[in-house]
């Protein structure tokens, strides 16, 4: 579906890797983060607020600061249906039939938010023929359970329906000696109906609707480097957390709260409802999505320590010793969003050397992210203060935003009469226009605490800003191919891709906050080639690219603050690179492929916008190297079943941007399956399969973050070990 049409990945001009159901299968996937040891110049990285939420990257380009007010760069598709938030974005899906990772910009057909690239996940469709069931059991170590199920009744000649449900439960690595659940923690509820209607070869009406509940308590990360003092008003901040919050350089298998930890939980509810009509010389389609999302998140950036920089506790109160204390009631952080898509789709021919890709687009939607009554409470003994009075910082916000774009897209490619009719040209064009609006909310309260009595709200912040801001654009691309012969297909692209400008909550000047910041857009020249050769027993692909961004979106740490930064347009950025993928079957019952990918980053000089100065910028998630090596060998017959043996290996290379304190050193993760496929049972099929990830129990650097009040390097930690076995039955 990487061209709006089935075609086979051979013989489309992107950089693609693909995961049918075998795959993902083979390799245990079933959600994103899941492929991230899979695909080169693909990185996925758990937000330090969420771990129910994603930040993707590809190619180096991706989303600094998940907010409701600003969009990924990676677009993500379910089913054809774009998801606007990353949030929840680490549900598994019920029923996975394939996914798709879209390497470079998508601007003319996946034109929504791609100057990255885009993923696309595809589920399972209702089968007419015949009943069928499967039932997967697993389990394995730090608790993990494992059920899935799923069901295929024909319902006469001309629909079927298709019922699937999962769950899935793990303990985290990190354990909790303190109040609460553990760190890292995950359970996952997962359902699916799908109806399919085909009364006759020329319509087909699918409806699927789709609901995943998450319920996880988050990875807090772990201090490493403290902050040091440096003369700004968080100083106070800096030096009583370095008291309390424990720091080390290896990963601690134990942190204690004070107060106890508590779940995130996240809804996810879909429908969709896709019409496709096939009638002589053109394919209709129309796709029509409704999606609502609602996140409750509890944060602790403080390693577990008490009352320093924790967000969302139950309560607190001031002024203890008074007789009447002041008490804050709490919330979690909560985000609600709703969009509906409607996509309608032709594509045909013109002529039988001219063919066509046509399309509407529209999108809306509203969302709001609350952080009222209480954003997050600093808490600290006064160093300033002969009686040592507590600092009490209160911070709320309240965000609510509306969204609606509408974009025309259009493909034609001309097949000529010359050279055998092996060329081929494909004109592309894409515009988009974007309405987006926002309201805020913003109060920030200070005290003095002396416990019997109090001072305050000192120096008290409260404002409400407003913006709403139209972006349009107009994206081309334009790709030459060449079938050298059957088996090999060589392509030079040039594309386009854009992304909508927004809004930046972490901004606490109203001023600045209602002006927001302007669209970012990705040139890309691309070459590729993609072959097979000895009778198709080897296959080489490849893809050289050169990026060049036009007013890329940058996120800055604002001087003396702690969480407040600044979104502003640079004046350019590129990358290039070079992606390789080579597979082969040296001789029955051996698979053999490893991938490789290559990027070089640049952001030109800018101006700081606080200094006025000229400062360097480098891309956050842009390793240099990055490799995948995937062996399969299926034994010789076995007396009950097929017997096979995966193993998979992943490497990135360090990833070193100009702030030191955010690099990440290189890591590499051995995953292994042994299965036992087909068993003949009376009825049925069953398998059985072990399987490891992170064979080797590196500890790795999942994210790292420097700007937290208490260290400027506090890092989240990769997954250690898993392993586990499963069991699956097929009627």
């Amino acid at each position: 579906m990487a061209q709006r049409r089935e075609e086979s990945a051979q013989l489309i001009p992107v950089s693609i890797n693909s995961f049918d159901s075998a795959a993902l299968d083979t390799l245990g996937i079933a959600n994103i983060g899941d492929i991230r040891a899979q695909v080169p110049n693909f990185l996925v990285d758990r937000f330090p607020a969420s771990n129910q939420t994603l930040r993707l990257f590809i190619r180096g380009i991706g989303i600094a600061d998940v907010q409701i007010t600003q969009d990924p760069a990676v677009g993500v598709y379910l089913d054809g249906i774009y998801l606007a938030r990353s949030t929840g974005l680490a549900a598994d899906v019920a029923d996975l039939k394939r996914i798709e990772v879209l390497r470079g910009p998508q601007g003319t057909l996946y034109g929504r938010n791609t100057t990255g690239g885009a993923l696309n996940l595809v589920t399972a469709r209702p089968d007419k023929e015949a009943l069928a069931f499967t039932q997967e059991l697993g389990a394995g170590n730090r608790g993990r359970l494992y059920a899935r199920t799923t069901l295929n009744v024909p319902l006469g000649e001309a629909s079927a329906m298709k019922l699937a449900a999962l769950f899935q439960q793990q303990d985290g690595f990190i354990d909790n000696g303190g109040p609460g659940g553990n760190f890292g923690d995950r359970q996952a509820e997962a359902y699916r109906f799908d109806w399919r209607w085909q009364p006759d070869e020329t319509f087909t009406l699918d409806y699927a609707w789709d609901r995943t509940r998450l319920e996880s308590f988050n990875y807090t990360p772990q201090a490493v480097v403290p902050r040091e003092p440096d003369g700004s008003p968080a100083d106070e901040v800096i030096l009583s957390s370095r008291r309390f919050v424990p720091y080390g350089d290896d990963r601690f298998s134990r942190l204690d709260t004070s107060v106890a930890l508590l779940p995130n939980d996240t809804d996810i509810e879909g429908h969709a409802l896709i019409l496709a009509w096939m009638l002589p010389g053109v394919t209709l389609k129309s796709i029509s999505g409704w999606r609502e999302l609602s996140d409750l998140s509890y944060v602790d950036f403080a390693s577990g320590a008490s009352g320093e920089y924790r967000v969302d506790f139950q309560q607190i109160a001031i002024g203890v010793d008074s007789g009447t204390p002041q008490t804050f009631e709490t919330v979690r952080t909560s985000l609600s969003q709703d969009q509906f898509s409607q996509e309608l789709q032709a594509f045909g021919s013109l002529s039988p050397r001219l063919d066509y890709v046509a399309g509407l687009y529209y999108f809306r939607e509203t969302a709001r992210e609350n952080w009222f009554p209480l954003h997050h409470i600093s808490s600290f003994p006064s160093l300033a203060t002969d009686d040592q009075a507590d600092i009490v910082t209160v911070r709320g916000e309240d965000n609510d935003i509306e969204n609606e774009a509408v974009a025309i897209y259009g493909q034609l490619s001309w097949n000529p009469d010359v050279l055998e009719s092996r060329l081929q040209f494909s004109l592309g064009w894409r515009r988009s226009e974007d309405e987006r609006s926002v309201n805020r909310r913003f109060r920030q309260d200070n005290y003095l605490d002396f416990g019997d009595t109090v001072l305050g709200p000192l120096e008290p912040t409260d404002f409400t800003a407003g913006g709403s801001r139209n972006f349009d654009d107009d994206s081309y691309s334009f790709i030459v191919e060449y079938d050298w012969n059957d088996d090999i297909h060589l392509y030079g692209k040039y594309v386009e891709a854009y992304k909508s400008g927004g809004f930046n909550i972490r901004d606490p000047d109203p001023a600045y906050f209602s002006r927001g910041f302007g669209a970012e857009k990705n040139h890309t020249v691309e070459l590729g080639f993609k072959g097979e050769v000895l009778q198709r027993r080897v296959r080489f692909n490849s893809a050289l690219f050169y990026s060049d961004f036009t007013d890329l979106q940058l996120n800055i740490l604002l001087p003396g603050g702690i969480s407040d930064t600044r979104v502003f347009n640079s004046g350019s950025a590129t990358l290039s690179g070079l992606e390789m993928e080579l597979l082969a079957f040296p001789w029955a019952g051996l698979l053999a492929g490893v991938n490789y990918a290559y990027l070089d980053s640049d952001i030109d000089s800018i101006v700081d916008p606080f200094t006025g100065l000229p400062r360097s910028f480098e891309f956050t998630n842009a390793p240099r190297h990055s490799a995948t090596v995937n062996i399969d060998y299926t034994f010789p017959p076995v007396l009950h079943g097929d017997l096979a043996l995966n193993v998979n290996y992943n490497y990135v290379a360090e990833r070193e941007p100009g702030n030191q304190n955010l690099y990440r050193d290189d890591y590499q993760l051995l995953n292994g399956r042994l299965a036992l496929s087909d068993i003949p049972l009376p009825a049925g099929l069953l398998s059985i399969s072990a399987w490891v990830k992170n064979a080797l129990d590196e500890d790795y650097v999942d994210f790292a973050l420097d700007n937290l009040p208490h260290a400027s390097r506090a890092v989240l930690w990769g997954e250690t070990r898993t392993w586990g076995l499963d069991l699956r039955y097929a009627y």
